[in-house]
């Protein structure tokens, strides 16, 4: 029931779904109070600089971007390959067809801002392999089959995040693109780097500097900026590549520097909907 009408409001025109913008604006954040205090809590202790004005500015922005991001998602099931090239144009990508041609398998890196989802469905069209992006499954089975009709969408694959090793090693070879968004926080299992990031002590999924050393694949930034409603600018960018130093986290440290960099130029385009600093090193030993 779900997809069927998730499907039907997605053939309607994007200009008529962002009426919709306001409404999901709203509800969040009169309506999930609790919600709302983790976004003005993160962007405290990420902007301690700010005056509380500002900070319930930029928390009013972000709930508006995500608003539209979420019928952009909704989108997602039915938009077209034209509209989507005329939506996302992306620069860089001589960067990725230097190693493809080559037979090599990159290793992309991307964070949540702006409509990554979108992102990933136009770097389908974008070269002559499809992206395969890492996930963690969701409970929900609604939702995970939403997700991944949108992701097969042009080509495209989710690998879930307990089979990477597995694919990996059974196509080492093969030219792809593996797509990973780590900027989210880990689980107490997951194996964590800590490092600074937005004033404060901050954990990330070590997995990108795992899987590409472990597969020797080169690795680049995929950054994302809005341009206005619905259009973007994606720019990607070469962070490493083999050989690498065992013992060294150039990779993860370039990783973090160039999400920093991306939210302190578009602050307003981050998830900042996540509790992102609920786990503090001492938990972990």
């Amino acid at each position: 029931m779900l997809a069927a009408t998730l499907t039907l409001l997605s053939r309607l025109p994007l200009s008529a779904l962002y009426g919709f913008s306001p409404l999901i604006e709203f509800v969040l954040y009169r309506f999930v109070p609790s919600r709302r205090a983790i976004v003005l809590g993160n962007l405290k202790r990420a902007f301690p600089e700010r005056e509380t004005h500002a900070v319930d500015s930029l928390a009013r922005q972000i709930y508006r971007n995500y608003a539209d991001v979420a019928v952009e998602m909704i989108k997602s099931l039915t938009i077209t390959a034209s509209d989507l090239d005329q939506r996302i144009t992306i620069s860089g990508g001589e960067t990725i067809n230097h190693y493809l041609t080559q037979d090599q398998p990159l290793l992309v890196t991307v964070a949540h801002q702006c409509n990554i989802e979108w992102l990933l469905l136009a770097m389908n069209l974008k070269f002559d392999y499809p992206l395969e992006a890492i996930y963690r499954p969701v409970s929900n089975r609604s939702l995970e089959t939403l997700l991944s009709r949108i992701y097969r969408r042009f080509g495209g694959k989710l690998i879930p995040d307990r089979s990477v090793v597995s694919e990996v090693m059974q196509r080492r070879g093969e030219p792809r693109l593996v797509s990973i968004a780590p900027d989210q926080a880990p689980n107490w299992q997951d194996e964590t780097y800590w490092t600074t990031f937005l004033n404060q002590e901050t954990g990330f999924f070590q997995a990108p500097e795992i899987l590409a050393k472990f597969a020797n694949y080169p690795v680049v930034f995929v950054g994302m900026s809005r341009i206005k409603r619905g259009f973007y600018q994606a720019d990607i960018h070469l962070l490493a590549e083999p050989p690498y130093a065992k013992d060294d986290h150039a990779i993860i440290e370039g990783y973090v520097h160039a999400v920093e960099a991306q939210i302190n130029a578009h602050p307003a385009d981050w998830f900042w909907f996540h509790n992102r600093w609920k786990r503090k090193r001492s938990l972990y030993g």
